[in-house]
C-alpha cells in the first residue's frame, strides 16, 4: 500500500474504495475549494503515518457528479470513510489534523460504523486540539475543575472543562467548555449558558465554546455574554494566534478590534 494519496475517479472509484482489502478514508471536494486545498498536506501525513493500515483516497467532484449524488455529498470537503463496500461515517467541512489523526486512529481499531456523521468524544478532542492548541500559545491548563455554582453554591457543583493560564501567579486568562459537535444554534445557546454560569461564578471575563467546527469566543460581564468572534476550524489552522491575543485583550478589559 502506498503513502501517498490515491486520486480517484468514477471510473476507478469501485476497484480503488469499495474492493479494497482495508479501511478507506476518502476526500470529497471542489477543486478550488481553499479548505480542500488545506486539507490535502494534512491527509499525505496521515497517509505515510498510518501505512499498511489506511488508505487515504481523493475525489475531485468536479469530474464525478454520479458520485457526488450517490453518496449525498452537497458540501466541500466531506471525509468519508469506507470498508467492506460501504460508508461507515463521514465529517463535513475542514477538521483539524488531531482530529484527522484520531478518526483514522478510530477508523483502524473498527470503531467507526453507521453511515452518520463522525465526532470525537470532548476527551480525545481536547487531548488532539485543544491542549496542544493552548501549549502553543504558551498557556497551561486545568482540567475537570469544580465550580460551585452560584445558584446553589453548596449544593450542586459543575465542572468546568478546561480552565486556561499564561502564568501561574495570575487568575485564569479564560475558561473553555468543549463539546463533540455544535449543529444548530439551540446547541451553541445551550453551551454558552453552561459557560457563561462558570465564568460568572469565577469572575472571568471571557468564556470560550470549543468544537470541531471551530472556536466561539464570548465576552463576559454586567451585559452578560456577548459573542466577539467565531473562529473557524480553517481560519485557526491558518492564522493560529488570532484567539490568544482576542483573550488576552477581553481579560485586559480592551475591545476586541
Amino acid at each position: 500500500m502506498g503513502t501517498t494519496l490515491v486520486a480517484t475517479t468514477e471510473a476507478t472509484f469501485a476497484r480503488q474504495i469499495l474492493r479494497a482489502d482495508c479501511p478507506v478514508l476518502v476526500c470529497f471536494g471542489v477543486r478550488t475549494c481553499p479548505a480542500r486545498r488545506a486539507l490535502l498536506p494534512i491527509l499525505t501525513r496521515i497517509a505515510v503515518a498510518f501505512q499498511g493500515q489506511l488508505r487515504v483516497a481523493t475525489v475531485v467532484l468536479d469530474d464525478a457528479p454520479l458520485l457526488a449524488e450517490q453518496y449525498g455529498i452537497v458540501a466541500s470537503p466531506t471525509l468519508g470513510v469506507f470498508h467492506h463496500g460501504e460508508r461507515q461515517g463521514q465529517v463535513v467541512g475542514f477538521i483539524p489534523e488531531g482530529l484527522v489523526q484520531v478518526l483514522a486512529d478510530e477508523v483502524c481499531h473498527g470503531a467507526v460504523s453507521g453511515d452518520t456523521r463522525w465526532s470525537p468524544c470532548e476527551e480525545r478532542f481536547e487531548t488532539a486540539v485543544i491542549i496542544p492548541l493552548l501549549a502553543q500559545w504558551g498557556f497551561t491548563v486545568e482540567r475537570q475543575v469544580p465550580c460551585a455554582l452560584p445558584s446553589h453554591p453548596t449544593a450542586q457543583r459543575g465542572r468546568i472543562d478546561l480552565l486556561v493560564y499564561d502564568h501561574p501567579s495570575r487568575p485564569p486568562v479564560t475558561l473553555i467548555e468543549s463539546k463533540r459537535q455544535i449543529r444548530h444554534a439551540q446547541d451553541l445557546q445551550q453551551a454558552v449558558r453552561q459557560a457563561a454560569t462558570y465564568a460568572h461564578s469565577l469572575a472571568l471575563a471571557s468564556f470560550v465554546i470549543a468544537a470541531p467546527r471551530g472556536l466561539w469566543i464570548y465576552r463576559y460581564g454586567d451585559a452578560g455574554a456577548v459573542c466577539e468572534r467565531h473562529v473557524t476550524s480553517l481560519a485557526l489552522h491558518q492564522t493560529p494566534e488570532l484567539p490568544r491575543h482576542l483573550l488576552l485583550q477581553l481579560r485586559a478589559g480592551g475591545a476586541a478590534s
